[in-house]
């Protein structure tokens, strides 16, 4: 069986039937889309994906720093009129 990865969901018809209504349920969570019982996808606010974005660039940023710091013993000391 699929993974659901939303505590909402919703089935493909009432979608189809009522996007708007369904894009308001969502709300600021993730909202999981069922056809025939198994998820075809999800709908997500503007907010949430803003937010996963965020998280997705801070750990991208977090790794580089983390590699960045076994090199620290090589960096040269510079003053800010060599910026």
């Amino acid at each position: 069986m699929d993974a659901l990865l939303a505590r909402t969901s919703v089935g493909i018809s009432e979608l189809r039937e009522a996007p708007a209504r369904v894009f308001e349920q969502a709300g600021d969570e993730a909202l999981v889309v069922l056809n025939h019982n198994k998820p075809a996808g999800y709908i997500v606010s503007n907010a949430w994906m803003e937010r996963v974005l965020d998280q997705l660039a801070d750990r991208v940023v977090a790794t580089k720093a983390v590699a960045r710091l076994g090199t620290l013993d090589q960096a040269r000391p510079i003053s800010p009129d060599d910026l």
